[in-house]
């Protein structure tokens, strides 16, 4: 039997203890403040990254790790007796993690003549990734082979969802995912819309002025996905986001009462860097037996 490593880049928001747990190798982005830079989750932790996020003016930036980042990452689960890899990327859309991936791929394998490589592109990220990464571990850990996982992978992409607010507003203009006016009109005017990954961009579901009701429009937006599935998977995920997350958990208290499984998560700074502090995102996916 051969066995299967499954790859993750951080974006895709399996944070350590769920590597850990699934036998998923992390393959951080580096985060850059004015002052310093640092490994994702490694060298900075998600509480640590919101303190640094709020005292800094400048806009905090982002960066793929290097070929040779990802190599030796190859290399070493190569030398575990690992020679089937899956390899998971947030969307091209918003990194050029995918493309360096595809690139230390051809590289490795003029190498290594017993080697294979799948580099999967989520075309989403954070908490909607988390899904196919830990469905593709499963199986992995499960003994399936690498052709088999890989179909189901593709199959299971379809379910991939995340929604949320983003209370900063100004931090996807710092962040480079809208034009700098737009999110200081938006602050201006308090506007707080319902917000989601589609296509593998940023797109609005609702258009509301106000927190209240931004809130209001995603909790109904949930309780929707909810009810597609006569079983699922919940998670909510935030960022230095206590109060919001307090809110979420009330207005979903039914949802998560009958969710087969819940889980309330951190959002790992690289995605932070982008969406900013008091941000929250959730996921529905179908039950173990739901599709």
């Amino acid at each position: 039997m051969e066995k299967v490593k499954i790859i993750a880049d951080s974006g895709c928001n399996v944070d350590l203890d769920l590597a850990k747990k699934y036998n998923i190798s992390i393959l951080p982005f580096n985060i850059h403040f004015k002052d310093k830079s640092y490994v994702d989750l490694i060298e900075l932790s998600r509480k640590d990254f919101f303190e640094k996020y709020k005292q800094s003016e400048e806009r905090v930036k982002t960066s793929t790790p290097s070929i040779g980042d990802f190599l030796k990452i190859l290399e070493q689960e190569y030398q575990k007796g690992y020679r089937h890899f899956i390899s998971f990327s947030i969307t091209k859309k918003f990194s050029g993690m995918n493309q360096m991936m595809e690139i230390a791929k051809e590289e490795f394998l003029s190498e290594k003549e017993d080697v294979k490589i799948e580099v999967i592109d989520t075309n989403t990220a954070t908490t909607a990734s988390i899904y196919p990464v830990i469905k593709a571990a499963e199986l992995a850990n499960e003994g399936y082979d690498i052709d088999f996982i890989v179909k189901k992978t593709k199959e299971n992409l379809k379910y991939c969802n995340v929604s949320g607010v983003v209370n900063n507003f100004n931090a996807l203009s710092r962040g480079g995912r809208l034009p700098k006016a737009i999110g200081k009109f938006a602050t201006l005017i308090s506007f707080s819309p319902v917000l989601c990954i589609e296509n593998g961009e940023i797109t609005i579901i609702k258009k509301v002025t106000g927190k209240k009701k931004s809130y209001k429009a995603l909790i109904k937006h949930l309780k929707k996905l909810c009810k597609k599935y006569p079983t699922y998977h919940l998670i909510i995920g935030g960022g230095d986001s206590s109060e919001e997350l307090k809110i979420l958990k009330e207005g979903l208290k039914e949802e998560i009462e009958k969710a087969e499984q819940f889980d309330l998560i951190d959002i790992t700074p690289v995605i932070g860097s982008h969406l900013g502090n008091k941000v929250v995102l959730c996921s529905v996916f179908p039950g173990k037996n739901e599709k």
